[in-house]
């Protein structure tokens, strides 16, 4: 059977069929049969190169084989060493030491002989002195008195006095004779006074200018602030009525262009700051009253209005947002697309 069988990577083949073999076989013996595993064949493989014996493994060498017996001790040499004996040392003698006395003026006899007989160099002249007690001495002390000043010195034809005493002496005459600390304090310069060294004219000429250049200012100002006052005078003396400015003026509004005039009317234009809203105040001398402007102006038409008494005022409000009245021979009228409500309609009314 071995014979016709060959190995490839570890697994048997039949030559004949190329079927793998089994890893064992049948074998019968006696009575009973029983199966072993199929040695492996060495020899010739199929390529023709012949397989080496695998060496034993080292990993397959279990633990039991190495520590079946017991090794013995190969470092020392057991058969030569031996253990040392301990021997019984006699008790060494104990040496006693007595302090030594430090009483004072106590001497060690044994000492003072010896130092009798030791023979002195002839270079040293002093030797140590045993130490005697020292008693303490208390005594008094009178306290000196504390020495008196020394006298200021005297100069004489004989003693002039040196270098620095006299510049002393001349620096305390200086400061006596100073008056720096009496005098008023200074100025200090103002814008003014710069303006005029840097213009190089006096300080006066540049006081007189700021001066008028103020006074002009304020003339300015207090025209501007009457210019529409002035204009309403200067209208109403040519139109020939007795035309006024409304003290309140609604906010966001002003006027808008120059005030509007002709024989027997005087026109007013407001405009809004922020939008398109716009109304006129009119003032026309009339012969009318309440009653006739009721009847002959308000009552006419379709007009809804509402009719209010302030300050002896009769005034009348239609249309939403306009308002007219009659005071003193002067038909007021107040129109546009303002959006004023009754409040600032009659407010402007009473300041007029």
């Amino acid at each position: 059977m071995s014979s016709n069988a060959i190995e490839l990577n570890g697994k048997r083949y039949d030559v004949r069929t190329g079927r793998i073999l089994p890893a064992q076989e049948a074998v019968k013996g006696g009575r009973a049969s029983f199966v072993r595993p199929v040695a492996k064949q060495s020899g010739a493989a199929l390529d023709g190169f012949t397989r080496r014996k695998a060496a034993a493994s080292p990993a397959k060498t279990t633990a039991y084989a190495v520590h079946k017996k017991t090794e013995k001790s190969k470092t020392l040499m057991r058969h030569a060493v031996k253990k040392p004996a301990q021997t019984k040392s006699k008790s060494a003698p104990q040496i006693t030491r007595q302090a030594p006395r430090m009483d004072v003026g106590y001497t060690n006899p044994k000492r003072a002989s010896h130092a009798k007989v030791v023979k002195k160099s002839s270079l040293i002249s002093r030797f140590g002195v045993p130490a005697r007690a020292v008693k303490p001495i208390a005594a008094v002390l009178p306290v000196r008195p504390e020495p008196a000043a020394p006298p200021l010195p005297v100069f004489t034809e004989h003693h002039k006095p040196t270098i620095a005493q006299r510049h002393q002496k001349s620096l305390k005459a200086a400061i006596d004779r100073s008056t720096a600390h009496t005098q008023p304090k200074a100025r200090k310069s103002t814008r003014r006074h710069r303006l005029s060294q840097k213009l190089r004219v006096s300080n006066r000429t540049v006081n007189i200018a700021a001066a008028s250049l103020a006074a002009v200012l304020l003339v300015g100002f207090i025209a501007y602030q009457n210019v529409p006052n002035l204009s309403m005078r200067l209208a109403a003396a040519r139109a020939g009525v007795e035309g006024s400015l409304p003290g309140y003026q609604p906010s966001g509004f002003g006027l808008n262009g120059p005030i509007k005039y002709q024989p027997g009317q005087i026109t007013l234009s407001y405009a809004s700051h922020s939008d398109d809203r716009q109304f006129q105040v009119s003032q026309k001398a009339s012969q009318w009253n309440s009653e006739t402007l009721l009847e002959n102006y308000v009552g006419t038409g379709q007009k809804t209005y509402q009719t209010f008494q302030d300050a002896g005022k009769t005034i009348y409000i239609y249309d939403d947002n306009n308002a007219t009245w009659v005071d003193g021979g002067v038909w007021y009228q107040i129109e546009g697309n303002s959006a004023l409500n009754s409040d600032q309609l009659l407010r402007m009314a009473a300041s007029m």
